[in-house]
C-alpha cells in the first residue's frame, strides 16, 4: 500500500507546504494530486521567496511585468496571485467533487507586514480574495489579537480563511470563536454558510525547537526537575496538538454549533503546520504518524511527504496517550516554564521569519525591476536623403495631434473619419495590449508543452494559413530547435504533393496536429485536419481526438466541431485580434512553446518594445511611430516598394512581414508592397520606387548584404537598419513593425485591419467548387494563347508562339510596376530555383521589383494588395497537372482540384480588378515546365 493513499481512509487530508511555478507546469503537483491523494496546498511568504526569489524561474515575468510600469508589491502580487490561481485551477475538480470535505484548497497569506494591523488585514484578505478569484482559495491570516477581528470579518464576508502562526491553547480557543462568531455574523446577515471553509494551522516542530534546549538544560542541572525535565523532552509540541484536538471536539459540538450546522456550515478544522523534523534525534514522521486523526489536515513539505510514502505506518493515533498529553502541558509550570509566554515568542518570532524572507524577497524584485526599467530598444539607423524633412514633418503633425495618446486610447479617427470603418478599427485594437495578456497566460502554455512531452509525442504539424502559421514558421526557422522541444512541420497549402510529403516524414500515431484556424471556418486547415484526423483514427480509433488541438476565436463552429471530435485542447484566442496581428497570442506562441522556446522571453522583449512606444507613458523616441511614419511618406511620394533584405538566419521573416503590409495597407489603390527574397543588386537595376530596409543581428557580420546597402544609399535610395541583439528580438521587431503597419495606414487615411478584396477570391473559388461538386470537375476555361513543349500559356497579351506570348505580356511593364510569381506548386528547391531566376532576369531586363509567392498560401497575405492596391502589377500564375494529388476525406474532390479552383478564383478575382494577368499551366512536371518557359523568355 502507499501510505499516502492509506491515510485517507482516517480521514486525514495531506496538504503540500510548498509551491512554485516548476511545479505546477512540469506537471508534478498533478501527479501528487492524481497518484498521492495529495488533496490541498499551503504557501507562505518564505515559500515565494524561495521560489519567485532564489531562482530564475519568474525573471521573464518580473521583467515583462516591470516594464508595464509595474511595482515592487504589484510585481510579487501578480507572481503569487498567477501561481495561486494555477494550483486552484488543477484542485479544482476534487473541490467540485467532495463539496463537504473542505479539501482542494490552496493558501496565499496576507503580507506579513500586516501581522497587527487589523484593517489592512481585512482590506488586504478581501482584496486578495476578489483577485485570486478562484472559490477555492484559502486567504492565511496569523492567529494575532489584531488578527482575530479580520477573521471574523472576513469569515462573514464569505472569505475562505487559513488561520496561521497559532502556537498555544488559549489562542487556538480564541482562533474558534472568532471563525463561529463570523458564520454567526453571516448567517445573521442572511448568507448562506456552506462551503465557508477555515483551518486552524497549529505550528508543531517550531515549539520544540524553542522548549527543548530548556528541558534539556535542566535535566543537566539533575534532580527531581531533571528527572521531570527528561520525560517531558520532545513531548510538548504533540501534547499540545492532542490537547486542541479535544478542545476541537468539544468547540464544535453542542447548541451552538448545531445551529450553525443546521444551515450548512462545515467545521474549522485543525491543520498541523511546521510538521518538517528540525531534530536530527528524532523520527523525521514524528510530527506526521502520531497526528493521524480524522477531520484534520497535516500540511508536509515535499521532503517529509517522500518520506512519509516511502516508510509511513498510517494509523489514528491522534487520541493515544491523552493523559499523557494533559500531563505535559500541567507540568511545565513546575520546571518554571510559562507555555503562554513561551508561545507568545513564538508568534512573534514566526512573524519575524516571515518578514525576513519577505523583505529579501521583495528587495530581490526591486533589483530585477530597476535592472528591467534601464533597457532601452536600440535606435533605428534611417537613411532617408530628401525625404528626411517631409518624414519629420509627418510626426511633428502626429506629435502636435496627440496621436500617441490617442493611438493607445484607440481613438479610430486617427485612420478614417467613416462610422462603419471606425467600428472595425475599434473592434481589431485587441493586439495592442494582447502581449501583457500572453504573459499570464505562458504559464499555462508550458504546462500544455510538459504534458504533451509526458505523453509520448514526437513531433507537431501547425496547419493553418496566413496569419495562424506566418509567426510559426518564423520561429522555426529563426531559432534551433529548444531542448526539449518537439520538431515541428508547418503545412499552409492544399497541394497535394505538400501535404504527401508532410505525411511521409511523421511518425502519425506520435504527432500532434494544431488545427490554427481564427474564424473557425477557413477552408483550407479544416480540410487538413479532416485529412489527418482520417489517418489517425485508422491506427488509434476513438482516440484520435488526442492528436489534435485547436486554436480558434470563441464561439466559432469549430469549437462544437473540435469539442465533438474530443481535442485534446483547444486554446481560445482573441476576436479582437486579427490574424495579422497574432503572432503574439496562442496562434504564434503555443507552437513556439512545443518548439522548445522559452515563450516568456519573446514576450518580454515584445514588451519592452511596447514601452518605447508609449503604452505606459510618454517616450523620447516612438520606434514604431518613427518607422511607420517613415514608410506612410516614402509611399506616398512614390517609394512603394519596402524591400525587405535580411540574413540567410532570418529568411522567413519576410513571410509574416508581408502579410502584415501587404493585407494592412493594400487597399483603396494604395499601399506599400513588401519585396522580400530578391537578392541585392546593384544600384543601377532600382527604380525610384524602392526602399530597403534591412533587419539583422548587432554581433553578426552579414558584409555582402551591408556593403550593398551601402552603396544603395549613396546612390539615394533611402536605407533603414534594424539590428537585433538575439532571435528573441523577434518579439520585439513583430511589435515595432504592427505599431509601423498601423501608424503608416494613419498616413495614407485607410482602416489597416480590414481586407476587403481578400474575400474575392474566396466567392470565386466557392463558385468554382460548386461546380466541381455538381459536374465532378472544374468547368472548361478558355483556349491557351500558346502551347509549347507541355506548357498551356493563358493571357490577353496577343504573340507567336510562346516566346511571342511572354514578350508581348512583359511588354506592359512600365516604371514603377512589380512582376509577381504566384506558384501553384509543390514547394521544392528546384522550382524555388527557377522561380528565383526568373526574378532576376526580370530585375535584371525591366528594372522592376519582383515578389513571389507559393499559393494558396499568399491568398491570406499578399492577396489583398494585389486586388485593392495600385494597379502597378504583372501577375504570373503558375499551375499544374497535381500528379501526387490526394482525395479530401468526406468530400467528392481531391486536394489538387480543391488548390487548382484557388488558383482560378483568384485568376477570376484579378481579371476583375483589371490586372494584367499571365497563366502558365506546366502540365505534369512542374520543374521540366519552368525550366521550358525560362528557355522560351527572351528579355
Amino acid at each position: 500500500m502507499n501510505p499516502l493513499l492509506d491515510i485517507r481512509q482516517f480521514d486525514q487530508s495531506l496538504w503540500l507546504d510548498f509551491i512554485s511555478r516548476p511545479i505546477l507546469i512540469n506537471g508534478q503537483l498533478q501527479r501528487r494530486i492524481q497518484d498521492e491523494a495529495l488533496r490541498g496546498v499551503t504557501s507562505n511568504p518564505a515559500i515565494f521567496a524561495k521560489s519567485i526569489g532564489d531562482t530564475a524561474d519568474y525573471d521573464s515575468a518580473i521583467k515583462a511585468l516591470a516594464l508595464q510600469g509595474k511595482t515592487t508589491d504589484d510585481i510579487y502580487t501578480n507572481l503569487a496571485v498567477a501561481d495561486v490561481q494555477a494550483a486552484c485551477d488543477l484542485f479544482r475538480p476534487l473541490y467540485d467533487r467532495e463539496t463537504t470535505s473542505g479539501d482542494g484548497y490552496v493558501s496565499l497569506e496576507v503580507s506579513p507586514e500586516l501581522v497587527n494591523d487589523t484593517e489592512g488585514t481585512i482590506e488586504e484578505g478581501l482584496r486578495l480574495w476578489k483577485t485570486v478569484n478562484r472559490p477555492n482559495v484559502m486567504i492565511k491570516v496569523p492567529a494575532t489579537l489584531e488578527g482575530l477581528p479580520a477573521i471574523r470579518r472576513l469569515i462573514s464576508e464569505g472569505v475562505n480563511v487559513n488561520v496561521t502562526l497559532i502556537f498555544g491553547l488559549e489562542r487556538y480557543r480564541l482562533v474558534t470563536e472568532a471563525f463561529l462568531s463570523g458564520l454567526e455574523d453571516r448567517a445573521q446577515a442572511g448568507q448562506p454558510l456552506a462551503r465557508i471553509d477555515s483551518v486552524a494551522s497549529f505550528f508543531l516542530s517550531r515549539i520544540d525547537v524553542l522548549i527543548d534546549p530548556m528541558l534539556e538544560k535542566i535535566v543537566a542541572e539533575g534532580g527531581e526537575k531533571g528527572t521531570l525535565a527528561q520525560s517531558l523532552v520532545g513531548e510538548v509540541a504533540l501534547a499540545s496538538a492532542k490537547q486542541a484536538y479535544q478542545m476541537y471536539k468539544e468547540i464544535f459540538a453542542g447548541p451552538r454549533w448545531e445551529a450553525l450546522k443546521a444551515q450548512g456550515a462545515e467545521t474549522q478544522r485543525l491543520l498541523w503546520a511546521s510538521t518538517g523534523n528540525k531534530n536530527p534525534k528524532y523520527d523525521d514522521l514524528k510530527y506526521i504518524e502520531n497526528l493521524i486523526g480524522p477531520k484534520t489536515v497535516n500540511t508536509v513539505p515535499v521532503e517529509t511527504l517522500d518520506i512519509f510514502r516511502e516508510k509511513g505506518q498510517p494509523a489514528v493515533r491522534l487520541e493515544e496517550g491523552l493523559d499523557k498529553a494533559r500531563e505535559v502541558i500541567a507540568r511545565l509550570p513546575e520546571l518554571g516554564l510559562n507555555l503562554d509566554e513561551l508561545t507568545q515568542h513564538l508568534e512573534e518570532d514566526g512573524a519575524k521569519k516571515f518578514k525576513e524572507p519577505f523583505a529579501k524577497l521583495l528587495a530581490s524584485i526591486e533589483k530585477k525591476r530597476a535592472l528591467a526599467v534601464e533597457d532601452q530598444v536600440d535606435e533605428a539607423k534611417m537613411e532617408l536623403g530628401q525625404y528626411q524633412s517631409d518624414i519629420d514633418a509627418q510626426i511633428k503633425k502626429f506629435q502636435d495631434g496627440n496621436f500617441v495618446a490617442g493611438f493607445w486610447d484607440k481613438k479610430a479617427d486617427l485612420w478614417t473619419n467613416d462610422e462603419a470603418g471606425q467600428h472595425s478599427i475599434r473592434s481589431y485594437m485587441g493586439w495592442l495590449r494582447v502581449a501583457e495578456t500572453m504573459v499570464a497566460a505562458v504559464p499555462e502554455i508550458e504546462t500544455f508543452v510538459n504534458e504533451v512531452l509526458a505523453a509520448g509525442f514526437k513531433h507537431v504539424v501547425v496547419m493553418g494559413m496566413g496569419g495562424s502559421t506566418m509567426a510559426p514558421i518564423v520561429f522555426k526557422a529563426s531559432f534551433p530547435m529548444g531542448e526539449k522541444g518537439l520538431p515541428m512541420s508547418v503545412l499552409d497549402t492544399t497541394d497535394p504533393g505538400t501535404v504527401r510529403e508532410i505525411e511521409a516524414s511523421i511518425p502519425l500515431a506520435e504527432t500532434l496536429f494544431i488545427v490554427a484556424s481564427k474564424s473557425g471556418t477557413t477552408a483550407e486547415p479544416l480540410a487538413f485536419g479532416d485529412y489527418f484526423y482520417a489517418k489517425v483514427k485508422e491506427i488509434k480509433g476513438d482516440k484520435a481526438g488526442e492528436n489534435f488541438v485547436a486554436i480558434t476565436d470563441p464561439g466559432s463552429k469549430f469549437v462544437t466541431d473540435a469539442t465533438e471530435a474530443k481535442y485534446r485542447r483547444i486554446f481560445l484566442n482573441f476576436p479582437e485580434v486579427g490574424g495579422r496581428f497574432s503572432a503574439l497570442t496562442y496562434f504564434g506562441l503555443v507552437p513556439a512553446a512545443l518548439y522548445g522556446l522559452p515563450i516568456g522571453r519573446i514576450l518580454e522583449r515584445a514588451i519592452l518594445m511596447m514601452r518605447a512606444c508609449g503604452a505606459y507613458g510618454p517616450t523620447d523616441q516612438n520606434p514604431g511611430l518613427e518607422l511607420g511614419a517613415a514608410l506612410g511618406v516614402l509611399a506616398e511620394q512614390g517609394r512603394d516598394k519596402l524591400t525587405l533584405v535580411v540574413p540567410e538566419s532570418l529568411h522567413d521573416l519576410g513571410l509574416w512581414l508581408e502579410q502584415l503590409l501587404a493585407e494592412s495597407t493594400g487597399k483603396e489603390g494604395k499601399g506599400i508592397l513588401p519585396v522580400a527574397g530578391e537578392p541585392l543588386g546593384d544600384p543601377s537595376i532600382y527604380g525610384t520606387d524602392r526602399v530597403f530596409v534591412y533587419v539583422g543581428y548587432k554581433d553578426q557580420a552579414d558584409e555582402a548584404n551591408t556593403s550593398k546597402l551601402q552603396a544603395l544609399a549613396q546612390a539615394g535610395h533611402p536605407v533603414i537598419t534594424l539590428l537585433m541583439k538575439d532571435a528573441f528580438d523577434l518579439g520585439q521587431e513583430f511589435y515595432r513593425w504592427e505599431v509601423a503597419t498601423a501608424v503608416a495606414s494613419a498616413v495614407f487615411g485607410i482602416n489597416p485591419f480590414d481586407q476587403p478584396n481578400v474575400q474575392a477570391a474566396k466567392t470565386a473559388t466557392d463558385k468554382l467548387m460548386k461546380a466541381v461538386e455538381a459536374d465532378g470537375k472544374l468547368p472548361e476555361g478558355d483556349a491557351p494563347a500558346a502551347s509549347e513543349n507541355g506548357v498551356d500559356y493563358y493571357t490577353a497579351a496577343h504573340g507567336e508562339g510562346a516566346a511571342g506570348v511572354l514578350k508581348a505580356f512583359f511588354a506592359q511593364a512600365k516604371p514603377g510596376d512589380y512582376m509577381c510569381l504566384q506558384a501553384y506548386l509543390t514547394e521544392t528547391p528546384a522550382v524555388s530555383a527557377s522561380l528565383l531566376e526568373l526574378r532576376q532576369r526580370v530585375q535584371q531586363a525591366l528594372h522592376i521589383a519582383t515578389t513571389s509567392g507559393y499559393g494558396p498560401r499568399f491568398l491570406h497575405s499578399t492577396g489583398q494588395y494585389h486586388k485593392g492596391g495600385p494597379n502597378t502589377g504583372l501577375f504570373v500564375q503558375f499551375t499544374d497537372d497535381n500528379p501526387q494529388d490526394l482525395q479530401l476525406p468526406g468530400r467528392s474532390y481531391t486536394f489538387g482540384t480543391f488548390k487548382n479552383a484557388q488558383a482560378l478564383g483568384d485568376l477570376q478575382a484579378l481579371h476583375d480588378n483589371n490586372r494584367r494577368t499571365l497563366r502558365v499551366h506546366l502540365g505534369q512536371d512542374a520543374e521540366a515546365g519552368l525550366k521550358a518557359m525560362l528557355a522560351a523568355l527572351a528579355l
